[in-house]
C-alpha cells in the first residue's frame, strides 16, 4: 500500500537532493584537487631528486678532471705523459669508486695528439701522431685555438661516439706561468653510467624521465639525437619518446655543467587522474547518500506520527495522573482531620483510670495505629503536593542541629515506650541551605523509621560531619536491619516494600521515597546501607556553599 506523504516532505526530500549534490560535487572536486597537487608535489620531487642525483654523477666526473688539472699544473706539464695520467687516474678511481673516463687525449699547440688511450676495452682508432685539423677541419682548429689559450673547462654537448655510445667531453688548456699554451687536455666520459645513477636512485616505475642538452637536443643512454649518425645497436627502453606523454605533463629542473645546462624533465607514465571513474565513484556516493535522505525523511514523518500520538497519550495519562494525585491529596487532607480527632480523643481516653488492663491495650494500641495513619497522610499528601508541584525548593540557611532536635521532641513519647536513646554527635559548626520544611520532613521520616525497626532499649546514633563539599547526615540503629535485595528495591515505586517494626508498627515505603526525592530537589544523595539483623545506616548529603 503506497503512503502519501504532506507537500512539505518533498520539498525538505528535494532540497535535500540539491544540497547532497552540491556538496558531493564540492568534496569531490575538492578532493580531485587535494590529489592533484598531491600528484604534483610527488612528480616535482622525483623530478627534483633525478636533477640532484645528474648533477651528483657530473660532479664526480668533474672532479676526476679536476684531479688531473691539479696535477698538471702542480708539475708544471713536466710529467705529461700517458704512463703519468693513467696512474693518476687509478689513483683517483679506487677513492671515488666511478667508472672511468672512456678516453682521454692531449694535443699539442700544433693540434697533434701526443697521446690517446682508453680506460675500457674498445677497438678505437690510433690517433697518436695525428692531427685534429683531419677531424675538425680549419674551423674546427681556429675554436680550439682559443680552447687552448684558456685553462677554464670547456664541456661539450653529448656526442654520438662510433663506439656506439654516448660520450660527454671535457677539456681545459694547459699554460704555463707565463700564461702560454702548452697544449690541451680532454676527457670524454660514457653518458650511460651518469644517467644510470638517476634510474638506480629514482623510482623508474612510475616516472619517465626526459634528458635534453642546452642546445635543444635530446640524448638517452645509447643515443644523442642531434642529428648524428648514431652508432648505437641497443635503443634505451626508457626514452621518454616510447611513452607518448604531452610535453605540458613534464616537470623539469636546469643542471648546470661549466659552460653547458642540462635539462631533466620528469613525468608519470601513466594517466594519474581516471574522470569515469572518478564520475562513477561521486555517482555512487551520491545516490547513497540520496537514499540516506530518503530514509531520514521516511523515519521523520514515521517518528512524527508516533510523537503526536505520544504526545497524545501523554496528555491524556498526565490528566489520570493529575487526577490520581489529586484524589490522593483529598483523600489524604480530608483523612486527616478526623485522624487528629481521633488522637485528641484517645489521649483523654489515656488520662481515665481503667479497670481492665486490656482496654489500656487497646486504647494505646489504636493511638499508634491512628499515628502512623497520620504520617502516611502526611507523606501522601506531600507526595502529590511535590508532584503537582504545588510544593516550592525555598532554600535559607538552616540550623541542622536545632531542627533534629525538634524531630527528637515530635517521637519523644515513641521513644520512651520502647526505651530508645538518641544520642547527636557533630563535628560540624555552621549553617546548611536547604528547604527547611523538605529537611525536617526527611529528619523526621529517617527518625520514625529508626524507632520503628530499633529494639527496645537501643540507641540511635545521629551524626553531623562533613567534607570540602557537602554536609554529611548520617543516622544509624542497631536494629533488625534489611536483607540486600530489599535495600535494593526500597527506593522504587515500582517495588512493593513492606516490613514490619519490633513491636509489628507498620510501614509503607513511602517515608523514604519522598525523602530520597526532597534530598535530590537540594542536589544531595540518600543513601542505605544495612545488614539483616545488624541494622541499618541512612545517610544524606547536601552541597556546602562555596
Amino acid at each position: 500500500m503506497s503512503v502519501k506523504f504532506p507537500k512539505k516532505y518533498y520539498l525538505v526530500f528535494t532540497l535535500l537532493a540539491l544540497v547532497t549534490a552540491l556538496a558531493v560535487n564540492w568534496v569531490t572536486s575538492n578532493i580531485a584537487k587535494q590529489k592533484e597537487e598531491t600528484q604534483y608535489l610527488q612528480l616535482d620531487r622525483a623530478n627534483k631528486r633525478a636533477a640532484f642525483e645528474l648533477q651528483s654523477s657530473l660532479t664526480t666526473y668533474a672532479a676526476l678532471v679536476s684531479g688531473i688539472k691539479a696535477y698538471i699544473e702542480i708539475t708544471d706539464g713536466e710529467y705529461l705523459e700517458e704512463e703519468d695520467i693513467k696512474y693518476l687516474l687509478d689513483m683517483q678511481l679506487s677513492d671515488l669508486s666511478i667508472p672511468p673516463p672512456f678516453s682521454i687525449s692531449y694535443l699539442d699547440t700544433n693540434h697533434i695528439f701526443q697521446f690517446d688511450f682508453t680506460m675500457k676495452k674498445a677497438a678505437l682508432e690510433n690517433l697518436e701522431g695525428t692531427s685534429l685539423e683531419k677531424i675538425i677541419g680549419k674551423s674546427g682548429i681556429s675554436r680550439m685555438d682559443t680552447l687552448m689559450r684558456s685553462s677554464k673547462y670547456y664541456a661539450s654537448n653529448p656526442t654520438n661516439l662510433i663506439e656506439g655510445i654516448v660520450g660527454l667531453p671535457l677539456g681545459f688548456g694547459i699554460l704555463d706561468d707565463n700564461g702560454v699554451s702548452k697544449g690541451y687536455i680532454t676527457t670524454v666520459a660514457e653518458f650511460a653510467p651518469i644517467i644510470d645513477r638517476v634510474y638506480k636512485n629514482v623510482n623508474k616505475e612510475d616516472f619517465v624521465y626526459r634528458f635534453q642538452a642546452g642546445n635543444g637536443n635530446y640524448f638517452d643512454r645509447a643515443k644523442s639525437y642531434n642529428g648524428q649518425k648514431c652508432y648505437a645497436k641497443t635503443e634505451d627502453p626508457e626514452y621518454f619518446k616510447n611513452f607518448n606523454i604531452p610535453d605540458e605533463s613534464y616537470v623539469s629542473t636546469t643542471v648546470n655543467f661549466y659552460n653547458k645546462k642540462f635539462v631533466v624533465s620528469t613525468a608519470y607514465k601513466r594517466p594519474q587522474e581516471n574522470s569515469m571513474v572518478m564520475f562513477i565513484t561521486s555517482l555512487i556516493w551520491y545516490l547513497a547518500l540520496l537514499g540516506f535522505m530518503l530514509f531520514l525523511v521516511i523515519q521523520f514523518y514515521v517518528y512524527e506520527r508516533k510523537d503526536k500520538m505520544i504526545a497524545a497519550q501523554n496528555k491524556r495519562l498526565s490528566e489520570v495522573v493529575a487526577t490520581k494525585n489529586k484524589f490522593f491529596s483529598i483523600v489524604a487532607h480530608d483523612l486527616r482531620s478526623p485522624l487528629s480527632s481521633v488522637i485528641n480523643f484517645l489521649d483523654v481516653l489515656k488520662q481515665e483510670e481503667f479497670k481492665s488492663k486490656q482496654t489500656a491495650a487497646i486504647i494505646n494500641s489504636l493511638e499508634d495505629s491512628s499515628r502512623n495513619s497520620i504520617s502516611l497522610l502526611d507523606n501522601l499528601l506531600k507526595w502529590s503536593k511535590l508532584e503537582t508541584g504545588q510544593i516550592k525548593y525555598e532554600p535559607i540557611p538552616l540550623d541542622i542541629l536545632a531542627i533534629t532536635k525538634d524531630q527528637i521532641k515530635v517521637y519523644s513519647d515513641n521513644l520512651k515506650q520502647k526505651g530508645i536513646n538518641v544520642r547527636l554527635e557533630s563535628s560540624f559548626k555552621g549553617t546548611v541551605e536547604g528547604d527547611k520544611n523538605m529537611i525536617a520532613t526527611v529528619i523526621r521520616n529517617l527518625l520514625s523509621n529508626a524507632i520503628k525497626f530499633s529494639n527496645d532499649n537501643d540507641i540511635i546514633v545521629i551524626e553531623f560531619s562533613k567534607t570540602a563539599q557537602d554536609f554529611i547526615f548520617t543516622i544509624e540503629d542497631n536494629g533488625i536491619g534489611m536483607t540486600d535485595a530489599y535495600r535494593k528495591k526500597i527506593l522504587s515505586l515500582t517495588e512493593t516494600t513492606v516490613q514490619k517494626g519490633t513491636r509489628n508498627e507498620k510501614g509503607s515505603g513511602l517515608g523514604l521515597i519522598l525523602s530520597n526525592e526532597f534530598i535530590k530537589t537540594h542536589n544531595g544523595e540518600l543513601s542505605i546501607e544495612s545488614q539483616e539483623g545488624k541494622g541499618t545506616i541512612v545517610t544524606f548529603t547536601l552541597p556546602l556553599k562555596s
